[in-house]
């Protein structure tokens, strides 16, 4: 498996939440296999690689901050 495409926070939260009805249903080693089997698909399979590459955030505000009121319009009046 490659695991750099589970480095990517976000993408590791989706191939989580995929497996995430078969936990505690499934061994462990099943669910380990699942996941394998999604990244798989997502590395090789073309159709999968498009969607997850328009499905992906583009950018994320890590900062926590986020500007209201007058300062988040200045902001948006000069990003426009």
């Amino acid at each position: 498996m490659d695991a750099s495409l589970l480095d990517d926070p976000w993408i590791a939260a989706q191939v989580d939440a995929a497996v995430a009805p078969y936990v505690g249903r499934l061994p462990a080693h099943e669910i380990a296999w699942m996941r394998e089997q999604l990244v798989e698909v997502l590395l090789h399979d073309e159709e999968a690689s498009r969607l997850l590459r328009r499905a992906h955030p583009r950018e994320v505000d890590e900062s926590g901050e986020r500007a209201f009121g007058v300062l988040g319009a200045a902001g948006r009046a000069k990003a426009g």
